[in-house]
C-alpha cells in the first residue's frame, strides 16, 4: 500500500519540473526556431489564402451568369409559346366582333397617365377602348388648392376637382354593372358611360402631377375592360376633341349642356342612333350660375345653356320614391340666376322623371343616373318615345328588371361621372336597385 503524498511534496515536484524547463529552454533557446510562424510564413500563408478567395468569387460569379442564362432561356422560350397559342387564340377568333355587338380593342388602351394615351390620330374616337391624348393649353401659370376645400385646385379662374382612384375602385363599378346586367337578363340591353370630369379635361398635366390627380381615361379603360354583358360608351374621345369649347362649368363639378350634348352625340354613333342637332337660335342661356365650387375661388361665375329640342315632350316628377307623379317640363323654365342654375335640366334632382316623346320610335329605355345625367336625358328625347329617369340614390327602385317589364323597358344606361362610378355608395345605390 502506497503512502499518500503530502499536499506540499506535490507542490514541490511541480516547482521541479518547471524549474527544469525553464533552464531547458534557456539553454538551448539559441538552437532551435522561434516558437511560431515566421513572418516569411505568415506572408505565405496571406497569399495563398487570398488566392483561394479569388478562386472561389469567381467560382460564384460563374454560378450566378449560369443561372441569369437560364433564366433567360426559360423566358425566351415562354414568350415563344406564349406568342404561339395567342396566335392560334387570334386565328380561332377570326378577328369577329363578340356577341354583345360592340368593339373590344385592348391594344391602344392608356396604362397610366394621359401622355401615355394614343394619338389622335390613331385612335377611333367611337372604339370604347380607345383613348386620345387630351391637348391642353398650358400658360405656366401656377396653380393651389382651395384654402376652404383641399379637393378643389384652382387654376385661370376655373375650380377643378381633383380625381385619385386605384384600379381596384374601378374594379368594383365593374362588378356592380356585371351584376345589374346579369340581374337585367339578356332580353333587356345596357349601356355604361363614365363621363370624366373638368380636370382631366382642361388642367395640365404639371399641374395634375402637382395636384396628385390620377389618369381617369386609365380608370375608365380598367373598368371597361371588365364589364361581359354591358357595352361601354367612350364619351372620353369626344370631349377630348373639343375640350376647348364650354364643356365644364368653371364654379361647379358638373359639366355644361353642351358637354352632355357631345357625349350624347358620341351614345348615338356608338348605338346606331341618329342624334339631334343644336343651333345657336335654338340656345337658351341663364346667365350668374354660382355653382357648388363659387365660394373657392375669387371670380367663379357661369351661364347655363340649354337648347331647344325637335320634339313636343311632356313629363311626369315624383319628387321621391312614395310621391305621387306631377306633371313638369323636361326644362324647369323658372329656373334664374344663383346657385340651383343647374336645376333647370328636368328640374333637377328627383327620385324619379319620365319624359314622354312625339318622336315616334316607340323604344324605351331607363337611365339609372346620378345628377351629371340630367343634362345628358333631354337629347334622348329625339330617340326614345319614352324616357325613365331613375335616380340611383333615391329612386326606391328595388328590381330593376321588374321595373323595365312592367313598363316595356329593353334598354337600361348607367351613366356616372369619375366621382361617383368610384364611390362606394354609389356603388351600393345601384346594387340596392336590382336586389
Amino acid at each position: 500500500m502506497s503512502e499518500r503524498r503530502s499536499p506540499n511534496e506535490n507542490i514541490g515536484r511541480e516547482r521541479t519540473r518547471n524549474t527544469m524547463s525553464d533552464e531547458f529552454y534557456e539553454r538551448y533557446k539559441g538552437k532551435y526556431d522561434p516558437i511560431g510562424p515566421t513572418e516569411k510564413q505568415r506572408e505565405e500563408r496571406r497569399r495563398k489564402k487570398q488566392i483561394r478567395m479569388e478562386k472561389a468569387r469567381r467560382r460564384r460569379i460563374r454560378r450566378i451568369k449560369m443561372v441569369v442564362a437560364g433564366l433567360l432561356i426559360i423566358t425566351v422560350v415562354v414568350s415563344i409559346v406564349v406568342g404561339i397559342c395567342m396566335g392560334i387564340k387570334s386565328c380561332m377568333n377570326d378577328d369577329s366582333e363578340p356577341a354583345n355587338g360592340f368593339k373590344t380593342v385592348t391594344n391602344t388602351s392608356p396604362t397610366g397617365t394621359d401622355s401615355e394615351a394614343v394619338n389622335k390620330d390613331n385612335v377611333d374616337k367611337n372604339d370604347p377602348l380607345s383613348f386620345v391624348t387630351v391637348n391642353i393649353e398650358d400658360n405656366d401659370t401656377d396653380g393651389n388648392f382651395s384654402s376652404q376645400n383641399a379637393a378643389v385646385y384652382l387654376w385661370e379662374d376655373a375650380a377643378y376637382e381633383i380625381f385619385g382612384a386605384s384600379a381596384d375602385r374601378s374594379d368594383i363599378y365593374a362588378d356592380a354593372i356585371n351584376k345589374a346586367a346579369n340581374s337585367l337578363g339578356d332580353d333587356i340591353k345596357t349601356y355604361s358611360m363614365m363621363v370624366p370630369l373638368h380636370a382631366e379635361m382642361n388642367l395640365p398635366q404639371r399641374l395634375k402631377d402637382d395636384a396628385g390627380c390620377t389618369s381617369q381615361s386609365a380608370n375608365i379603360s380598367n373598368a371597361y375592360k371588365k364589364l361581359k354583358k354591358t357595352q361601354p360608351i367612350n364619351v372620353y374621345n369626344v370631349l377630348a376633341e373639343h375640350n376647348n369649347e364650354y364643356l365644364y362649368f368653371k364654379s361647379d363639378h358638373h359639366w355644361t349642356g353642351l358637354g352632355a350634348y357631345y357625349a350624347y352625340t358620341a351614345f348615338c354613333e356608338q348605338t346606331g342612333q341618329e342624334p339631334m342637332t343644336i343651333s345657336e337660335e335654338g340656345t337658351h342661356s341663364i346667365e350668374g350660375f354660382t355653382g357648388s365650387f363659387h365660394t373657392y375661388g375669387i371670380g367663379l361665375v357661369d351661364r347655363v345653356d340649354y337648347y331647344d329640342l325637335p320634339y313636343s315632350t311632356s313629363c311626369m316628377l315624383y319628387i321621391n320614391a312614395e310621391s305621387v307623379g306631377q306633371p313638369a317640363d323636361i326644362y324647369y323654365q323658372n329656373e334664374d340666376a344663383g346657385e340651383n342654375s343647374y336645376g333647370v335640366f328636368i328640374n333637377g334632382d328627383n327620385a324619379k322623371f319620365i319624359i314622354s316623346s312625339d318622336c315616334g320610335t316607340e323604344k324605351k329605355i331607363a337611365v339609372v343616373k346620378e345628377s351629371f345625367g340630367n343634362a345628358f336625358v333631354p337629347y334622348l328625347s329625339a330617340n326614345y318615345s319614352e324616357i325613365h329617369v331613375l335616380d340611383m340614390r333615391q329612386s326606391g327602385v328595388t328590381d330593376l328588371k321588374q321595373y323595365c317589364n312592367d313598363n316595356g323597358i329593353n334598354e337600361v344606361l348607367f351613366i356616372n361621372n369619375m366621382m361617383s362610378a368610384n364611390s362606394g355608395d354609389r356603388v351600393t345605390d345601384i346594387e340596392n336597385m336590382i336586389s
